[in-house]
């Protein structure tokens, strides 16, 4: 299989098309860490972790029966045919095949637990594990489910998490249309449009704040942040049905509105189990992360906008990572932008555990214990896309090599070559069969204000970011390209006026000595606490000049270990000085306005390090006074 089937008619037509499993290949950093994430908890959780054991209901025993075997298997399926690892792909075989031979003459399957959600994420499963197998088994489970549930959804309503999930359930059914054509299907479709949370309306049109504060579990359904990271691409979804404007605005809007209400500068918005505002102490859960990661990426592959591309970098490659330890033995449940430090203690919650921010192996609750693994493997999965005239479109950047066919069904292997986000060069070479006519799209990030592209040779600026450019010629073996993406520091506005450091993609974070301390569990699976060793509470010192004030930036080769915190593959440096009036409150970093604000402390070199390489950190900055500002 070269590509996934276009939308079949009446489905409107998708800008792009996804590539199976296993078209694109990871390869440089972006390999490592996806190493780093199989010998993490990913490559090791069920042997430890009871719900993900052999007494699992997916594995057909009486143990966790809901949503914990599919979260799991949402990710390390991908990532065990990503890195063709047999001891990965031996974890897999049982659950598929003990949920293949599961389903009973009604057409259901899976456990016998009655909710329509844990059959929506292993629904997705199956779509990949058909996209590296072409197992018909899948094409007929899905049919006989699909046939179940137009049938039972009347007298057994979508409810709770099915109620506000189910546009997932819609992708799947159109992934299956897309194959078999089957009318039903489209019926089932409607269904599922008509019965599901209408997250276009809430978030578009931001009724969402009729529901703030949480009033009731209903309406907690409406703010729960991995509810609204999944809700995002309602819009979209709907509308490869709907054919509506409106749902075709929707998704865009609603993420505007979610950052312009609750963004954090990670690229998130907050939700310490619900929406908590722009405060950069308020929390992030990271299963909201991963969902938001692969709402962006469906975004982009059925409405085309780059916006869903820069949304998607920037989480990647900094709210992301940031959640773990470097080497993925431990995550926290819910993060901060400003985090001072990790401790079991009482915050500002919307309605979270005191445990929420430390790092292990299961703080507050389990449910990104078992979901987070499908962020890496789905974004490599989705670095390029086919367009429906036959060219190639990269709609995010990093290191990896994609086979697939152009034209004419030419085959083609183009091999990506970068560092980025980490440096701003991007090489593309190019193999083929036979020469072939095609267009290359490349997204153009909305911050890349001087960009150029060279091909076979020639150079020329590119005027316009946040768009595809487009470049149509005659491709051979041995053509290449370069894109050059400017990374120049800049700084943005956030909560109060607070500054935030960026370059390309990358959130900066200051860097503070840190004290690890275990708490519970056992080691590489541990809890930990963590608290600063040195000052953290600090004001930058802008520069109309070069941004920051003694502003120096330094390049390394990424690690094996790419968010390393001891290893980074670029550091900034710049002028600041300690606030000694900036102190913690409720056990975070004190709410705090731009300013300037006093200080008598010495002006002092701040280092910081990109986000994704930090556990405690500050990012969202105040500025400190100076004797110029005095005078």
């Amino acid at each position: 299989m070269d590509k996934l089937p276009q939308n079949r008619e009446p489905l409107y037509p998708a800008a792009f098309q996804a590539l199976p499993l296993g078209a694109i290949k990871p390869r440089g950093w972006l390999l490592n860490q996806l190493r780093v994430q199989a010998n993490g908890l990913t490559g090791h959780l069920d042997e430890f972790w009871p719900d993900l054991g052999p007494d699992s209901g997916w594995l057909g025993g009486d143990g966790e029966s809901w949503e914990r075997g599919p979260y799991y298997l949402d990710g390390l399926l991908p990532l065990a045919h990503l890195l063709e690892d047999e001891r990965l792909l031996k974890k897999v075989k049982p659950w598929i095949e003990w949920t293949l031979n599961s389903q009973d003459e009604r057409g259901y399957f899976g456990p016998r637990d009655p909710d329509w959600w844990p059959r929506m994420i292993m629904l997705k499963v199956l779509t990949m594990h058909y996209e590296v197998s072409e197992d018909e088994r899948v094409l007929r489970l899905m049919t006989n489910y699909f046939r179940y549930q137009l049938r039972a959804l009347p007298v057994k309503p979508l409810y709770l998490w099915g109620w506000a999930r189910a546009m997932d359930n819609l992708l799947t059914v159109h992934w299956l249309y897309n194959f078999t054509g089957d009318g039903f299907l489209l019926d089932l479709g409607q269904e599922l449009i008509d019965r599901t949370l209408d997250w276009p309306e809430l978030q578009a049109n931001y009724s969402l704040r009729h529901v703030l504060p949480l009033e009731e579990w209903n309406h907690g359904m409406m703010t729960h942040g991995p509810n609204n990271a999944m809700g995002v691409k309602a819009g979209g979804v709907f509308y490869a049905q709907t054919g509506k404007p409106w749902h075709r605005m929707a998704s865009r809007l609603g993420i505007e509105n979610l950052l312009r209400h609750h963004g954090q500068p990670n690229g998130v918005f907050s939700c310490d189990e619900h929406l908590n505002g722009t405060s950069p102490v308020s929390g992030t859960e990271l299963c909201a992360v991963a969902e938001y990661m692969f709402s962006l990426e469906e975004l982009t592959r059925i409405l085309g906008d780059p916006f869903f591309g820069d949304q998607l970098e920037r989480v990647a490659y900094n709210a992301f990572p940031a959640t773990f330890s470097a080497d993925m033995w431990a995550h926290q449940y819910d993060q901060q932008v400003n985090q001072a430090l990790a401790t079991v203690a009482e915050r500002n919650w919307t309605d979270n555990s005191d445990e929420s921010n430390i790092f292990g192996l299961e703080p507050h609750f389990g449910c990104c214990t078992a979901n987070m693994h499908q962020a890496w493997p789905k974004f490599t999965k989705s670095l390029f896309m086919a367009t429906p005239d036959g060219g190639l479109a990269a709609v995010a950047y990093a290191p990896c090599q994609v086979k697939t066919t152009v034209a004419e069904d030419i085959a083609i292997r183009v091999t990506e070559t970068t560092d980025y986000p980490f440096k701003g060069e991007i090489h593309f070479a190019f193999e083929l069969d036979a020469p072939c006519e095609f267009d290359l799209r490349l997204r153009i990030p909305d911050w890349a204000q001087e960009a150029t592209l060279t091909v076979c040779g020639e150079t020329s600026a590119l005027r316009c970011p946040g768009n595809f450019h487009q470049v149509r010629r005659t491709w051979q073996s041995g053509d290449s390209v370069l894109l050059k993406l400017p990374m120049d520091v800049r700084l943005s506005a956030g909560h109060k006026g607070l500054l935030s450091v960026y370059r390309g993609p990358l959130l900066f974070g200051s860097t503070i000595d840190e004290d690890w301390k275990q708490i519970a569990g056992e080691i590489p699976h541990a809890d930990w606490e963590i608290v600063p060793k040195s000052v953290w509470n600090v004001g930058l010192i802008p520069d109309e000049e070069t941004v920051l004030a003694g502003l120096t930036v330094t390049e390394a080769a990424p690690s094996e270990v790419p968010f390393a915190t001891d290893q980074p593959p670029v550091t900034l440096k710049a002028k600041a000085k300690r606030l000694p009036g900036w102190t913690l409150k409720d056990n975070s970093a004190a709410d705090i306005d731009v300013g300037p604000h006093p200080a008598d402390e010495a002006i002092e070199q701040l280092t910081l390090i990109p986000f994704g390489s930090t556990q405690l950190r500050i990012a969202a900055f105040p500025i400190a006074q100076t004797e110029e500002d005095e005078a």
